[in-house]
This record gives structure tokens, sequence and C-alpha cells, in this order.
């Protein structure tokens, strides 16, 4: 996580014409973080999904003094007192996005690693970084574009400016990837794969997903975004996962379920919508 000093008065002056409003002092309030929701604190610019049904209960028990909301949120008696302030946005979660790059991210310096390879007729624009193994096609890239190590893009692709590609994916010991598998990075939190975890063929592991050790997901399955599974679980092909929620230790999701909701430790669960299997 990095941590810098951030007065949120500069926040609100960069965002612009994007704030709708600002409830609370926020003129000496100072933010020092972004982070994903197991790591919030008093110092953390924290935002409220304007999708959830609690989203105002979200909002107020939040240990986020400073929060991205969107207008339907009120400020309570109870978080006046503690100090809280909201800033409303039409699109909390992309605002986030927006005051993480330009505050915290650490751009690397425009260049071309000499690794990289980059196809005779691309066309690139001005300030880019491409990094260590890339491999540039017969594309287009506007400008102001990070493209990390390791990256292929291929002929065809028009990408513009201002872009980042490829973020944070920590995959532990002995794991097993299998073909055509695509592995999301993380936004707030790294994308993490534990020890001894194996994915077959064609999987879809989502942003901000945790896997926790030895979990075992066979081909064509999609966990969506922010999906954590616990250690020892099973799940076979073709599941489907929304994202948001919760799989626990050692479970078992059989073939073909749509997962929906949390699924508590040791049970075993399918269909669609996927329901506990009682023995």
């Amino acid at each position: 996580m990095i941590r810098k000093n951030i007065k949120v008065k500069d926040i609100v002056s960069y965002l612009g014409d994007e704030v709708l409003n600002v409830i609370g002092d926020y003129t000496i309030k100072e933010i020092d973080n972004i982070a994903d929701i197991e790591r919030v604190t008093e110092s953390t610019l924290d935002w409220v999904n304007p999708s959830r049904n609690d989203r105002q209960q979200l909002a107020e028990n939040s240990k986020a003094k400073v929060l991205l909301v969107d207008p339907t949120i009120v400020m309570t008696e109870g978080m006046k007192e503690s100090g809280k302030v909201l800033i409303s946005v039409e699109n909390p979660k992309m605002t986030l996005m927006k005051v993480s790059r330009q505050f915290f991210v650490v751009k690397p310096t425009p260049g071309i690693d000499p690794t990289a390879v980059i196809h005779p007729n691309a066309r690139l624009g001005k300030n880019n970084f491409i990094g260590p193994h890339c491999y540039i096609g017969d594309c287009e890239i506007g400008d102001n574009n990070i493209i990390h190590a390791n990256v292929t893009i291929y002929d065809r692709t028009i990408i513009g400016s201002n872009n980042e590609i490829l973020g944070g994916v920590v995959i532990g010991d002995n794991c097993y990837i299998g073909g055509n598998t695509h592995i999301a990075s993380g936004s707030l939190a790294d994308t993490v794969i534990e020890n001894g975890c194996k994915l077959n063929g064609m999987c879809f592991i989502g942003s901000n997903d945790h896997l926790h050790e030895n979990v075992w997901i066979t081909g064509s399955t999609m966990l969506a975004g922010t999906v954590e599974v616990g250690k020892n679980t099973t799940i076979f092909s073709r599941v489907v996962a929304r994202e948001w929620i919760k799989i626990g230790e050692g479970v078992t999701i059989g073939m073909g379920s749509v997962v929906t909701k949390n699924v508590p430790d040791g049970e075993t669960w399918f269909g669609s919508p996927a329901k506990k299997r009682e023995k």
C-alpha cells in the first residue's frame, strides 16, 4: 500500500465539476491511502458502491473519515459527530480510480525497455512507458500510457491515452494455471492466488479476487471481481460466481452452478442460483 499525505481540498479541486456536493468540513482533512475493504482505516479515502441496498449503512459504518458516495447518501448526526466528510459524485468507483491514478500511482519514467519488441509499423504516441519483454504489434497507442512487463498487444489493436495496462497479481508457490486462463490485475489490492492452487484451462479470475491455499478450480469457471475463496475449496467446471462474495473453506461448488451469495465453510452448493445441498 502506497501512503502519501494528501489534502482533501486538493482532491476536491482536482475533481472539479465532477464533485456534486461536499458535506462536512474538508478544508483541514487529509487522507494518506486508498485500500481494499479489509484494510480501510480512518485515514483511507473510502467509497460506497451505489448498487448496494445497504449503502447508507456502509457509509455510516466505514472506519474512513472521508468517503466518495453517490447523491443518495445523507450525513447523519452520528457521522457528523465523528467528523466524516462525504464527497458526492455520480460514480464513486470511477472517481476513486481517477484519484488513485493522480495522487497515488508511482509513474515510471517514459521510455521503451531495450528488451521490448516493437513492430516497425506500430504507431506510438508521446510519453509512453513500455516495460521489459513486451511485444507491441502493428497497432496504435496514444499518449501517456503505462504498459507493464510481459504484455502482448496484438495487431490491429487501438489503445487511447492515459491508460495503465496490467497491475498487481500475486501467485504463490506450487500452483498450476491452465491454458487460456485469464487472471485480472488488482485495482485497490492485488489479485492473490496462494500456494498450491490449481486452475484448469479457460478460467477467469477477476480483479481483486483472493484464492487461499489449495483451491482447486476446473475448466471454464468465472469468478467476478473481489471474490474470496477459502482454502481447500473445490469449484467444478462452468461455475459463475458474482462479485463481492465469500466462498468459505472446504467448500464444494457443483458443476454449472451460479453462486450469488456467501457460502459458509464446509458446505456443498449447486444449482442456478446455487443452494446448499442437504445431506
